[in-house]
């Protein structure tokens, strides 16, 4: 405690980055940003995701002041214009689905709010790697503050990479919807525990009127009747725990029975092996979405391609 008075005292004026496991053992998380000191005070995830929404939130009041959803309406629509959907977009569920035992999503996750950096390799070098392996989708973390992501990645990342391109961030308004568009995103994700149903129900439309998929991602048996109620084809169980951030795949297993077989169900979180995905196949899951152990894998290519196999 004393420890952590003293980053507290030198963090004053400053955002706090450090997390608590309960209530006495603490991890400092070394800063993204040079010069600054953060401690992040949470207590589980479901504290964490109300402040990266908070940030969220404020982030986009400051981007509509600058660049109003007006023009950032306009400029998607001439995008689309100029770039037929039909014929720009690569197809996500198709990418998963299409003769496959399984769909790979292999994430491009930097850095977290619980781990800190994960790799010192760039967006783009990861990119490359990523392109010559046999993932079928790229997932892209755009969040900034959390993630060390960044937008702009998004289309670096669809001109090195042959596969779709699946933006994953905290999306809570419209104005992203369009952003995802414009910047060359094929599909978004959409969190169920952090949105209403009218919200998820308004977001999945205006996606597919952009031209772009969907996945709604869920943690426990309230999020999957949520997100059972879209028009969602696309449903993410994620195997980590909102409160304890253990991950277990048994998650998988127990909400997959909520959802009807018409939906592609993707498992995300705590797949480390094949036999992890053997056991996900096994249940019926059509794809999964990996990140840490790819990227903290020795090789990258032959890591995702032992998930392949």
């Amino acid at each position: 405690m004393q420890e952590l008075s003293r980053h507290c005292h030198r963090a004053v004026g400053a955002e706090c980055r450090i997390r608590l496991l309960g209530w006495c053992q603490g991890k400092t998380i070394t800063s993204f940003f040079p010069d600054e000191i953060y401690l992040l005070i949470f207590l589980d995830i479901v504290t964490m995701l109300r402040a990266i929404i908070k940030n969220k939130k404020i982030e986009l009041d400051t981007k509509k002041k600058k660049h109003p959803l007006k023009e950032i309406q306009k400029e998607c629509f001439e995008f689309l214009n100029k770039n037929n959907p039909k014929d720009y977009h690569r197809s996500f569920k198709s990418a998963i689905v299409d003769g496959k035992s399984v769909g790979l999503i292999a994430e491009i996750k930097l850095a977290s709010p619980s781990t800190g950096k994960l790799t010192e390799i760039s967006c783009t070098d990861v990119a490359k790697k990523y392109n010559k392996s046999k993932a079928d989708v790229i997932s892209v973390l755009t969040d900034e503050k959390y993630f060390n992501g960044h937008l702009s990645y998004l289309r670096k990342v669809r001109e090195i990479c042959h596969q779709p391109i699946f933006r994953k961030d905290f999306i809570v308004d419209s104005y992203q919807i369009y952003e995802t568009a414009l910047h060359g995103a094929d599909a978004f994700l959409l969190i169920a525990s952090v949105l209403t149903l009218d919200e998820m129900k308004q977001l999945i439309q205006l996606g597919k009127e952009v031209g772009l998929e969907c996945l709604v991602e869920t943690h426990d048996e309230n999020d999957v009747e949520k997100a059972i109620q879209t028009s969602a084809e696309i449903i993410g169980i994620n195997n980590r725990d909102l409160k304890t951030m253990k991950t277990d795949l048994g998650t998988t297993e127990r909400l997959m029975k909520s959802i009807s077989g018409d939906r592609i169900v993707i498992s995300e979180s705590g797949i480390n092996n094949r036999d992890d995905v053997e056991r996900m196949i096994g249940l019926g899951v059509k794809g999964v979405l990996v990140g840490t152990s790819i990227i903290k894998s020795e090789n990258m290519i032959d890591k995702i391609n032992s998930l392949k196999e």
